[in-house]
């Protein structure tokens, strides 16, 4: 006897644009078992992506029925279709959505806290799950530390922590290169023979359909093919036949491994953007001032180094089309607080030892070591408080 756990009936899609009625799915009828691998392919526009929303009761049919788990979804408001996903169905994205300033164990904890599950038993959850995709060393690692694959191993995880009998994967290996698609691929198949986890893949890629022991195709909106494979590909298969990775490769934004990726050249536009950042910060500052009628101390270099952090970061990104890992930062904090110093330092000191009485220029002269020593903590502390803005900016400004 069939054990049914997702069954379509009918079911039409249309949306009003306005300037006509466009039907992106057209009286569809489909039913999923449990424990099934199912991969549903199509060209941009064949309507199924717009299935992946029904199907995570992200959207409601126009027509027809949807049934998921013995439940009747298609018709229920919002509210009750939220409950339905976030009980019934794990979300695995192309994009993977992992919060970026957040660790991996955290983001896997993200769903049980909306169910209200107590940190305990979030976390033990979390583990467990995190293991399950063989991610337990990387637990307190966040996005950025960590490579694409592994990055949609997290996505994967978060998806099983609420223990769903179905998983939807919406171009899972979209941003993956081969070999790392493979490994997504064989974790998924996986889980699915092992764990009994129904898996419905999105994808356009024949050779990512194929490993999946049903394919169905859709075209203008019609199912027009379903077809059982009876030995679909086998990724770990696949996997263990390619040519070992080079040592030397790493994951792109790992900073986690920046020792080992060639030094990369700070282009100087990052440094004239750090110049005119700190200009429009001054300003920024001069008119905060003129509207409280008094100077606020310290407002002109707080607004300063903002402005450098974020103009030079913004150029960064758009050079590097990546962020700048630490090493990055390091350097372009040491070098501009090296250039404002040696620059803007001898006439500082003009206006400065112009004003102060001559015994004390007297002593600075007589404590040559003493001078040096001043500036150099003066290049530390500019130093670490641009390396701190600019990290700040970069993890907001990265994606």
């Amino acid at each position: 006897m069939r054990d049914v756990l997702i069954r379509l009936e009918g079911v039409a899609k249309d949306y009003d644009t306005g300037g006509g009625i466009v039907r992106a799915l057209r009286d569809v009828d489909l039913s999923i078992d449990h424990g099934e691998f199912v991969a549903i392919v199509g060209t941009s526009g064949s309507g199924k992506s717009t299935l992946m929303n029904i199907l995570g009761c992200l959207d409601r049919p126009t027509r027809g029925t949807y049934t998921l788990a013995d439940v009747e979804v298609g018709s229920r408001s919002n509210d009750a279709r939220a409950i339905v996903r976030n009980r019934l169905v794990g979300f695995i994205f192309q994009g993977f959505n992992l919060l970026p300033r957040t660790t991996a164990l955290e983001n896997v904890e993200l769903p049980l806290q909306y169910r209200g599950v107590s940190a305990k038993a979030r976390r033990a959850r979390a583990e467990k799950s995190l293991a399950a995709v063989g991610l337990q060393d990387r637990l307190d690692h966040t996005p950025n530390m960590l490579s694409g694959g592994q990055q949609q191993r997290v996505a994967i995880a978060r998806a099983l922590v609420t223990d769903p009998p179905l998983l939807l994967a919406d171009e899972p290996t979209g941003n993956l290169d081969t070999r790392t698609s493979l490994e997504v691929l064989a974790l998924l198949q996986r889980l699915n023979r092992d764990m009994g986890i129904t898996v419905v893949l999105v994808t356009h890629e024949h050779d990512i359909a194929a490993c999946a022991s049903r394919v169905i195709t859709f075209r203008d909106g019609y199912m027009v093919s379903d077809v059982r494979q009876e030995q679909p590909k086998d990724a770990a298969r696949d996997l263990s036949e390619l040519p070992p990775p080079q040592a030397y490769e790493a994951p792109k934004d790992d900073e986690a491994i920046v020792g080992t990726r060639k030094r990369t050249k700070i282009p100087f536009v990052v440094y004239m953007a750090m110049f005119g950042g700190g200009l429009l910060g001054n300003l920024a500052a001069l008119v905060l001032n003129q509207i409280a009628g008094q100077p606020i101390p310290g407002v002109g270099g707080v607004f300063a180094i903002l402005g450098e952090a974020t103009f030079a970061t913004w150029i960064a990104r758009r050079r590097f089309k990546r962020r700048m890992s630490v090493d990055e930062r390091v350097r372009v904090a040491i070098y501009y607080s090296l250039f404002q110093l040696l620059i803007l330092a001898p006439v500082v000191a003009f206006v400065v030892l112009s004003k102060i009485p001559s015994s004390v220029t007297e002593f600075a002269t007589a404590h040559t070591t003493l001078a040096v020593l001043a500036c150099v903590a003066a290049l530390a502390v500019l130093s670490l408080v641009r390396f701190v803005f600019l990290t700040v900016a970069n993890s907001r400004l990265a994606r």
